[in-house]
């Protein structure tokens, strides 16, 4: 079953650190891109369509709870299924002010912290143990 995580792994670890990487240099034009679609949540439509798919993909392959490193990619699953159905499930209203609530660049180097390094362990796990 971990086989399934590992695949998963190979492509989510080096997309969460190229992201976290890009939140952390570029926090600014993440910023005004995040206020951008305050201004006009519909934009997001095609994005958040695309993390239902990828969250249902991803439940679909591993959906383990189990206390391991392979943890990460089941929550990322369920966070990412959860995000695109919520996204067209509530208000716009809602999402607009949702949205709002992350336009800092204090958050972005936040998120991008985190995401380096959730990134960086599914990288180690699936590469090198």
């Amino acid at each position: 079953m971990e086989l399934s995580a590992m695949m998963i792994s190979t492509v989510l670890a080096p997309v969460l650190i190229v992201f976290g990487l890009s939140h952390i240099l570029y926090a600014g034009v993440w910023t005004k891109l995040f206020k951008g679609w305050v201004k006009d949540h519909t934009t997001l439509l095609p994005v958040m369509l695309m993390l239902l798919i990828f969250g249902l993909i991803m439940v679909n392959m591993y959906n383990v709870w189990a206390w391991n490193v392979w943890l990460l990619v089941t929550l990322m699953g369920w966070g990412l299924l959860l995000k695109g159905a919520l996204y067209f499930l509530l208000p716009g209203s809602w999402l607009k002010e949702s949205i709002k609530a992350f336009t800092n660049e204090g958050f972005m180097y936040f998120s991008g912290l985190i995401a380096v390094v959730i990134g960086g362990v599914l990288c180690y796990f699936t590469f090198w143990v």
